[in-house]
């Protein structure tokens, strides 16, 4: 979760950014929904166009819905005005701009109705949404959350202590760029005067127009009953877009149908380089301004784009609606550019917009909207992932920073990993690729999870390849007593389109009896796919435990199901009081699952007890043979011992052969 401060700074390669100090925004008046009445008139405020212009439009109240018990209840409206007619109506990209009647704060634009008028819209009540910012807030608990960025040369603290974070001052710019730092200031000092003059000009136009005359509502558009709901919560749609970059046809594929089922959805591609991308410590944000919300910062960006609703110092609100209604969160926040505005039918229009720089993080994501703090900064995991096109002699490297959040990261590391894979290689079908990863994380005591495996596949090579990496990163965050770290995630991908599969033609013992204890030598004769057959020999040593007669064993690959795992599924027989596996064997279970490219001998042919009194009289003979095998200083397996070989090639069969145990 935590490398924070280094990891960041390697995986984003961020140029840091200094912007001198400005004003800071204050809360304004709100108005109750008590107070709204149908037929008010009022101003929404947005950014449609690359100017970072704070533009204003017309907002006519048209009533209240609500839609009983346990939902928010939220206000129609209309928009009009020169802007409004600009864009062709209420686009994506507006969730969140701020709604003011009499110049109080009525709320937030949060969404339009589904295949009907663009110029209709639905806000969010700013009562909703003013809870958030005292809502709990645990996951800022840990000490890396309040500490700032800081620069690349310095490491995360390792201490577990947790303290109150220290003050940290400005950096000072080089003398050299002093110079810039003033032009932008004095640019910035302008266009802020130009903003806050137009906005009051526009909120007196305003209020003089509610003076002279009586705003009825609509004719086309039916008043709404406070009593009796008439709008479907299914039927609206939040007015914000889910962006992502540096993904490609295949990468945004994989990670839509991922991301679908947590409710993120209406995702759009945005060529956004991370170059020239900071941190920007002494941002600010006024109500109207576009925001970011990002799950992924660096090679790879995930996130949505909204609009500011308040601001009171360094807390904001914004959106209206939820990003992915996960409560308390960890994300990005960013400041956001808009690029331009695309209209659509039936309220189809987007607006155009881009990350930029980190300037804070995200810690509510509420149904009523999101939350954050300026100049506090999320926990994080940087990944990086090398791949190598054996065939067209390529290799890329790709990093980015996931903000910690234990149902995204499985997901999202997922994701990254075969979109990496994608982009570099030409092509991924008929393919095998080799996957080699760790996990630096405190889950086990060794400090790593290390895994290596190879996967064949006939279309797309890529959608297997990642799995194991999901379930890996899935168990360290699955964690149900604490709350385990991630400090990486490195994968490493060597891609071949040669099919590197084999076939398993034989296995002949170089000896037929054996007793428990001894070792048997395995000559196993290989078919590589199109290629000469191969032999390997496998040693075998037989269990202690293991009783006379005849043994069938199982050669296979490791990622088939063995035939029969009698002993092994049962521990030592397993007792019906045994308890469950902890947290750390579960992962250790995880990193001694067979591997596809292993050959693999173990006890297949055992009939398993079939009544209780077998169960119990296999319990009690293997105990037996504990305690004679202890008086012998031999050490009993509690399972059936197996022997692993990696070997070149993705085993796809199982033969069997069958060795005599002897007595003792």
């Amino acid at each position: 979760m935590r490398g924070l401060l280094k990891g960041l700074a390697l995986s984003i390669a961020m140029t840091m950014t200094v912007l001198l100090p400005t004003r800071t925004e204050a809360m304004p008046e709100i108005m109750p929904l008590d107070q709204i009445e149908n037929g008010m008139s009022g101003k929404a405020y947005t950014v449609v166009d690359n100017s970072g212009v704070i533009e204003p439009f017309d907002v006519d109240i048209i009533g209240l819905i609500d839609n009983g018990k346990g939902s928010t209840k939220m206000i129609m409206a209309k928009a009009s005005g020169d802007v409004i007619n600009k864009t062709g109506g209420v686009l994506q990209g507006m969730s969140g701009s701020p709604i003011y009647v009499d110049g109080k704060l009525v709320g937030a634009l949060a969404a339009g109705l589904k295949e009907m008028s663009p110029y209709t819209f639905f806000i969010t009540p700013i009562e909703s949404m003013l809870p958030m910012w005292d809502m709990p807030d645990p996951k800022a608990a840990n000490k890396y959350l309040q500490q700032p960025i800081k620069t690349p040369t310095e490491e995360p603290s390792t201490d577990e202590t947790k303290e109150e974070p220290k003050e940290e001052p400005t950096p000072e710019a080089p003398a050299e760029e002093k110079t810039d730092l003033k032009d932008k200031k004095d640019k910035k000092e302008r266009k802020d005067k130009k903003r806050k003059k137009k906005k009051a000009d526009d909120q007196k136009a305003d209020d003089q127009k509610v003076d002279d005359q009586k705003v009825e509502p609509p004719t086309e558009q039916p008043t709404p009953s406070v009593d009796e709901p008439i709008v479907d919560e299914a039927e609206l749609e939040p007015k914000a877009e889910i962006f992502f970059s540096g993904f490609d046809a295949n990468g945004a594929n994989f990670l839509e149908r991922e991301f679908k089922p947590l409710g993120m959805r209406n995702f759009y591609a945005a060529a956004i380089s991370s170059d020239g991308r900071s941190i920007d410590y002494d941002a600010t944000l006024e109500p109207g301004a576009p925001i970011g919300v990002a799950v992924v910062y660096g090679d790879f960006s995930v996130g949505a784009t909204g609009t500011v609703t308040a601001v009171d110092g360094k807390k904001i609100l914004g959106f209206g609606h939820s990003f992915t209604h996960a409560g308390n969160v960890n994300f990005f926040m960013t400041d956001a550019s808009i690029i331009g505005t695309v209209s659509g039918v039936d309220g189809s229009g987007i607006k155009v917009s881009s990350i930029g720089n980190i300037i804070g993080r995200i810690n509510q994501d509420r149904e009523s909207g999101i939350a954050g703090i300026i100049g506090k900064f999320p926990s994080v995991v940087p990944i990086t992932v090398n791949i190598t096109d054996k065939n067209l002699n390529k290799s890329e490297s790709y990093t980015a920073t996931i903000a910690y959040n234990e149902m995204l990261i499985p997901k999202l590391g997922a994701s990254i990993a075969y979109t990496a894979l994608s982009k570099t290689a030409d092509s991924l079908a008929e393919s095998t690729v080799t996957v080699d990863f760790g996990i630096k994380t405190n889950a086990i005591t060794s400090g790593k999870i290390e895994r290596q495996n190879m996967f064949y596949n006939v279309t797309d090579v890529g959608q297997v390849a990642v799995i194991e990496l999901m379930q890996a990163l899935s168990l360290v965050c699955s964690n149900t007593n604490v709350e385990s770290d991630i400090f990486s995630i490195d994968v490493n991908m060597t891609l071949d389109n040669e099919r590197k599969t084999a076939s398993l033609i034989s296995a002949t013992p170089d000896r037929v009896k054996v007793k428990p204890g001894e070792t048997v030598n395995l000559t196993v004769q290989l078919q590589p796919y199109r290629q000469k057959s191969e032999t390997i020999v496998v040693p075998y040593t037989v269990p202690i435990a293991m009783k006379p007669g005849p043994l069938t064993l199982d050669i296979h690959g490791g990622a088939l199901v063995p035939l029969a795992q009698v002993l092994a599924n049962a521990g030592l027989l397993s007792d019906v009081n045994e308890p469950a596996r902890d947290y750390s064997e579960r992962i250790e279970s995880f990193l001694k699952t067979g591997k596809n490219n292993e050959l693999v001998v173990e006890p297949g042919g055992v009939v398993e007890p079939q009544t209780e009194k077998e169960l119990k009289r296999e319990i009690e003979r293997a105990r037996k043979a504990q305690e004679k095998a202890a008086k012998q200083g031999k050490k009993l397996e509690k399972t059936p011992n197996e022997s692993k070989v990696d070997t070149g090639y993705i085993i796809d069969n199982v033969v069997h052969t069958i060795i005599d145990i002897e007595k003792i």
